[in-house]
């Protein structure tokens, strides 16, 4: 699939790299992987994260990498303490449900600078960060 930002792209469009943007982007990448969307028009995402920054940030890492945006609106924000990312391949009527695993959100509540999260969050496999259903 061509259609979606790279990451160095979404970085530019959200304006810096945070680990918030690399989680939401990471899910939209594995989001289009597993439901194998034909074309941005065929993919919406729910995203339930609490809408304050940084959580927030997620919701630009998956607009640039799904195509799922307030524009187009396939894209809806729902705030919640939680962390998940629902996403629905609107023809096949598959749903892929990804939520942060809790013990990632613990680490990065830990790591003193934002280049550390990154790394972190960069360093782990889909299955290490998110709980797939």
């Amino acid at each position: 699939m061509s259609w979606g930002l790279s990451l160095d792209e979404a970085i530019r469009f959200h304006g810096h790299l945070g680990p918030w943007l690399v989680i939401g982007y990471r899910a939209g990448v594995l989001a289009k992987s597993k439901l194998e969307p034909k074309d941005f028009h065929d993919i919406q995402c729910i995203v339930r994260v609490p809408n304050r920054i940084p959580y927030s940030c997620s919701i630009d890492g998956v607009q640039t990498s799904a195509c799922c945006t307030l524009g187009k609106g396939n894209i809806v924000v729902e705030d919640c303490e939680g962390f998940e990312f629902i996403f629905i391949n609107k023809v096949s009527k598959e749903v892929l449900r990804l939520k942060l695993r809790r013990e990632v959100l613990d680490r990065l509540l830990s790591f003193k600078s934002i280049e550390e999260a990154v790394d972190y969050v960069k360093g782990l496999k889909d299955w290490e960060l998110f709980e797939l259903s």
